[in-house]
C-alpha cells in the first residue's frame, strides 16, 4: 500500500474480480517482488474474462491455463 505508483497486483485482482461478476474466484498466487493475480474462471466467463482483463492489463496478460479431470497418475 505504500508504493503509490506500483499497484499492479491490486490493480489486476480489481479487474478479474469485475470480470468474474461474483462467479469464480481470484487471489495472489506467489510473492516476492510482486507475485501474479491467478482466478479461477467459470468456462462460461471464459472469453469474456480474458478480453476484459487483457483490454486493461494489455495483451498477452491473461494466460489460459487447464487443470486436466484426472488428478495425479501413473505414466507408464
Amino acid at each position: 500500500t505504500g508504493a503509490v505508483r506500483e499497484q499492479a497486483v491490486a490493480v489486476a485482482l480489481a479487474v478479474a474480480e469485475r470480470a468474474l461478476q461474483g462467479r469464480g474466484a481470484c487471489r495472489v498466487h506467489g510473492g516476492g517482488f510482486g507475485g501474479t493475480a491467478q482466478a479461477f474462471v467459470p468456462l462460461d466467463l471464459l472469453d469474456s474474462f480474458k478480453a476484459g482483463t487483457e483490454a486493461v492489463l494489455g495483451s498477452g496478460s491473461c494466460h489460459v491455463v487447464t487443470i486436466r479431470p484426472v488428478g495425479g497418475v501413473a505414466i507408464k
